[in-house]
């Protein structure tokens, strides 16, 4: 196919759904452009999955050398210097961002900087018309702010703003118990800072296995972390010039020099031309498409966090590989997101794929569950973490795995094998026939699957 014949693709959007989008489209022979307004990487590799996970690395390390007196190492005062922390966390961004710039000049994908809009069938940046057979939608989402709150003072920031700090905080109220604002309590609280998190809703880290939630809330506040449950904002008693002092629906009053709210994500749709060219747009502001990623529009597809759902770095990218092989013709097939590894890079970590036992109840299941805790694991207690349980959910009826939760230290590296067995169709017993090398902490996979089977030769 020449050049001149290649079907074009413009993809609107340079994370980590747009720059895939792109490059497999080059790979598959397309003529691509890229249409990007800010940095290549999206939110993950410059505001979240990237930056946060460097600055947990940093935090993770303070809390292990404080702990170090237990596995026989004398240190002395240690002390945190927040710029050189926060300097690294951008050395390892623009690491991250060079490898997405340099794979699209292999691939000949041209990035166009600009705010694109759809007019008339082509992609109108700052006065210039891209023409496409097909266009791929990855805008992503940006954090939202709440009503009522001066989102422009100061004390009060995003994700995006936690991340621009250059003191670290002596008070920090985080507003949302979700993910992402669990993951920063638990930057923060090595660093000496004192947390209260508000969460409306019962339970923190909502859609995760309650049994498992309890003993992470245990174990959170152990760090001298408040959880506020079932409590919600109720506005500001007072704005200062350099914190302020929130007050809850209960009365409750909290003190503050950081005020994070972490309470969901908007999509970046409005305003761009979609509703103008045939795409439907949800009350949440979300592209509406089918399994294989179509929109209304049949010369228009989209992906990533703009599309809902889960809102996953590796989920994007892998629907906006499917968009575009489906849009090119290449082995067109739906989208498939029954094994989708869930993780939260708290301490401990918490990793899920499929189902869990609450979700797959509600799905019709019987469930067997399987479970092992990290205080039996040999290599978990010889690297000091023996806080951490892993469960397993199958279908009584066929012995089949629905799911699995796991919280504990690797629990983020040892979850994928749950995920493969589930693919594959594996039964919890098949799972647990498995031999797993000694002394490992993914030996609780197959512990938990023998537990559920009964045949555990530790467990009971």
């Amino acid at each position: 196919m020449s050049e001149r014949q290649a079907p074009r693709v413009v993809v609107l959007g340079g994370g980590p759904a747009g720059d895939v989008a792109a490059l497999r489209a080059s790979q598959l022979g397309a003529q691509v452009v890229m249409v990007e307004r800010a940095e290549l990487g999206g939110t993950c590799l410059n505001w979240g999955c990237i930056p946060t996970k460097s600055l947990l690395a940093t935090a993770d390390l303070l809390r292990r050398i404080r702990g170090a007196a237990d596995l026989g190492i004398e240190v002395g005062e240690v002390r945190v210097d927040f710029a050189r922390m926060m300097e690294r966390k951008e050395e390892v961004v623009l690491a991250m961002r060079r490898g997405v710039e340099n794979a699209c000049r292999r691939r000949r994908v041209e990035v166009v900087r600009g705010e694109g809009r759809i007019e008339d069938g082509a992609v109108a940046v700052d006065g210039h018309r891209l023409e496409y057979d097909h266009l791929v939608v990855c805008v992503g989402t940006e954090p939202s702010g709440l009503p009522g709150l001066d989102m422009d003072h100061p004390s009060v920031v995003t994700s995006n703003g936690v991340l621009r700090l250059d003191r670290v905080p002596e008070r920090l109220l985080v507003i949302g118990g979700g993910v992402i604002g669990c993951e920063f309590a638990s930057v923060f609280a090595p660093l000496g800072t004192s947390i209260d998190v508000v969460e409306v809703l019962p339970q923190i880290l909502a859609g995760v296995d309650p049994r498992v939630v309890t003993q992470f809330r245990t174990l959170m506040e152990k760090q001298g972390i408040r959880f506020h449950t079932g409590r919600r904002l109720e506005g500001i008693a007072e704005y200062r010039a350099e914190d302020l002092t929130a007050r809850l629906d209960d009365g409750t009053e909290i003190a503050a020099d950081v005020l994070l709210v972490s309470v969901g994500r908007r999509a970046e749709t409005r305003g761009i031309g979609l509703e103008e060219a045939g795409v439907e747009v949800n009350e949440r502001g979300h592209v509406v498409v089918d399994d294989w990623l179509r929109t209304a529009n049949p010369r228009i597809w989209a992906a990533g966090d703009c599309i809902g759902g889960l809102q996953l770095a590796h989920l994007a990218s892998k629907e906006a590989e499917r968009a575009v092989e489906n849009a090119l013709g290449h082995h067109p097939r739906p989208i498939d997101r029954t094994v989708v590894p869930s993780c939260i890079y708290t301490h401990p970590e918490i990793a899920m794929v499929g189902l869990n036992s609450q979700t797959a109840e509600e799905a019709g299941f019987t469930v067997r569950t399987g479970q092992a805790r990290f205080l039996g694991n040999g290599k978990a207690l010889g690297e000091a973490e023996p806080d951490g349980v892993a469960q397993l959910y199958a279908d009584a009826g066929t012995d089949l795995l629905l799911g699995a939760t796991i919280m504990g230290v690797h629990a983020v590296e040892i979850v994928h094998e749950v995920g493969v067995a589930i693919s594959d169709g594996l039964t919890m017993a098949e799972l647990g026939d498995i031999i797993h090398a000694h002394p490992t902490v993914s030996e609780v996979v197959m512990d938990s699957a023998e537990q559920g089977e009964g045949v555990a030769p530790y467990l009971s």
